[in-house]
């Protein structure tokens, strides 16, 4: 198993594997945590099931509640405290109506326009840097097998 006898085989059969994993995630995901579209199509099939969403931004906010776009069309939620109008939220939620929810837990993302592009950039210069650090612990020589270490 970890020698390099048949490595092109062995990679092959990973690959294979991890792609067979996603598959299965891909098909059981959405039965699980169906989309919110679902949702503002038909809301009776949803009679006992919560909704949980992340980072969408408030479009529309009153007294008694907010609303965020879907590819649908807007959906309404209803709380007592509503957000600001163009602040990210996320929330777990039930339905009540066609095209609304009761929120059940409310977060409200300060400071999401800024600091989501900053993990990605920090993210690519730590991968940047491990990779430059390490570059000279791993040789590929393709007669001698796949990749080994130089020690």
């Amino acid at each position: 198993m970890f020698s390099d006898r048949h490595w092109l085989l062995k990679a092959a059969a990973a690959v294979g594997l991890l792609s067979l994993a996603c598959n299965l995630s891909h098909q059981d995901i959405p039965v699980r945590a169906p989309a919110i579209e679902r949702l503002a199509l038909s809301w009776e099939a949803f009679r006992d099931r919560t909704f949980h969403e992340t980072a969408r931004r408030v479009q529309a906010a009153d007294a008694h509640g907010f609303q965020f776009g879907t590819q649908v069309g807007p959906m309404r939620l209803l709380t007592e405290t509503p957000p600001p109008v163009g602040s990210f939220v996320s929330f777990t939620a039930w339905r009540v109506g066609p095209r609304t929810l009761q929120v059940v837990a409310l977060d409200v993302h300060t400071g999401y326009t800024w600091k989501r592009p900053l993990n990605y950039v920090i993210s690519i210069l730590t991968l940047i840097v491990y990779l430059w650090l390490v570059r000279r612990r791993f040789r590929w020589e393709p007669q001698a097998g796949f990749i080994r270490s130089r020690y």
